[in-house]
């Protein structure tokens, strides 16, 4: 569906700026993320991104893509493949030189055919420059993550009405599943590593919060089997044990994550212990959370308010890695995981418009592990929380 028809043409005369900067004499995108970001389609193309001039080549579907680009129409053609863009970039004297692609995506198939199809150029990765791009949401943007927000909430609210003992992690999932895709999610979340995989998201109780899947350093779940061994399994819930929910929604390309922390009747008092003085962590980051503060240096302050708080051997510990996991939360936007990384090491700093996931986690031994995560805007004003559901220990 088409938008703001200025806004987005602007996203690519951005992005030409960074080309420039960076001596690259064109771009060549074929991920369907980065079509959806500078032209608004996902069908099968290549966009053509010259430091003056832009093109998109449709491979198929351009009935659809005519219906939904924001692109004027003179810059829309059909094409049979990547022959016919070897010969535009000819018709603008563009004969050999440098041509950017997303290397960290881009097949190795398909990496071949365009080194031969375009044997005199020097194939450079521009991943990094799009991502860097991305990392300032406009105003549409963070209308869809508030709307997949909103999505999200609808799983919490149903987890409220129908979560019981005796009832199965599937179970619990697949109507948390139900409600935000009645409500909007549009069933998939992208992740830019190259075969990941994870069912609907992760969803774990009791001994399994405690098994963790090398994929992620996070809660994972065990799943189903080993062909996909993450998220729910059809281990019954019992009461006591704590339950952790971290589902996210994807609308309109863009993404909500969530993690709330659950438990039938009584928590065991660790858990209860853990949650208060883990809220009260993210609580103190919130303060902090402004442009300019670096991804390290917030890092580092969480690790710090936990050892004031006498939880520091929990804090950010999981499973049976004696390793603190390197950080504290992530960039969310047209992808679940995506920079900056708020974490060890990153000096990168928080900037207005950037939209993170505040993900904090703390484990006493197995299955006494609780987690608390947020969607938040940063604004110059402070930390805006897009995210929902009420973020205290939910005792049911």
């Amino acid at each position: 569906m088409k938008t703001n028809q200025n806004l987005p043409p602007l996203r690519i005369n951005k992005f030409q700026k960074l080309l420039l900067a960076a001596g690259i004499d064109a771009a060549f995108l074929t991920y369907s993320r980065s079509t959806l970001y500078y032209a608004g389609t996902t069908q099968p193309s290549v966009l053509i991104i010259l430091p003056d001039n832009y093109l998109l080549l449709v491979f198929r579907g351009l009935d659809i893509v005519l219906e939904e680009t924001w692109l004027d129409i003179d810059k829309v053609h059909s094409s049979s493949g990547y022959e016919d863009a070897k010969e535009i970039l000819s018709t603008y004297s563009i004969l050999k030189g440098s041509l950017g692609m997303e290397l960290d995506i881009l097949p190795s198939l398909q990496y071949f055919k365009l080194k031969k199809t375009f044997q005199d150029f020097d194939i450079l990765d521009i991943s990094h420059l799009i991502l860097k791009q991305r990392q300032i949401k406009d105003a549409n943007e963070i209308e869809s993550i508030k709307n997949a927000c909103r999505i999200l909430d609808h799983g919490h609210l149903r987890l409220i009405e129908v979560l019981k003992e005796g009832m199965t992690e599937l179970e619990l999932s697949a109507e948390i599943e139900d409600a935000q895709r009645k409500a909007g999610h549009e069933g998939l979340y992208f992740m830019r590593p190259v075969d990941f995989f994870m069912g609907r998201g992760p969803l774990a109780s009791g001994d399994n919060l405690s098994k963790i899947a090398g994929k992620v350093q996070s809660i994972t779940g065990v799943g189903l089997s080993s062909s996909i061994p993450m998220g729910a399994s059809r281990k019954v819930i019992k009461r006591g044990e704590m339950i952790v929910v971290d589902i996210p929604t994807h609308h309109r390309g863009y993404h909500a994550d969530q993690s709330r922390t659950y438990v039938l009747g009584p928590p065991p008092q660790i858990c209860k212990t853990m949650y208060t003085k883990m809220k009260a962590i993210a609580d103190r980051l919130f303060q902090a959370l402004k442009p300019g503060i670096g991804c390290d240096a917030l890092y580092k302050m969480a690790l710090s308010i936990a050892q004031e708080l006498g939880m520091g051997e929990c804090f950010m510990s999981l499973g049976n890695d004696s390793k603190k996991i390197p950080f504290i939360g992530h960039g969310i936007g047209l992808e679940l995981n995506e920079p900056p990384l708020i974490g060890n090491n990153n000096q990168e700093s928080l900037e207005e418009g950037m939209v993170i996931a505040l993900e904090l986690e703390m484990s006493a031994s197995i299955g006494e592990v609780v987690k608390l995560e947020d969607t938040i805007l940063i604004t110059s004003y402070g930390p805006e929380v897009l995210t929902m559901s009420p973020r205290h220990l939910h005792q049911l």
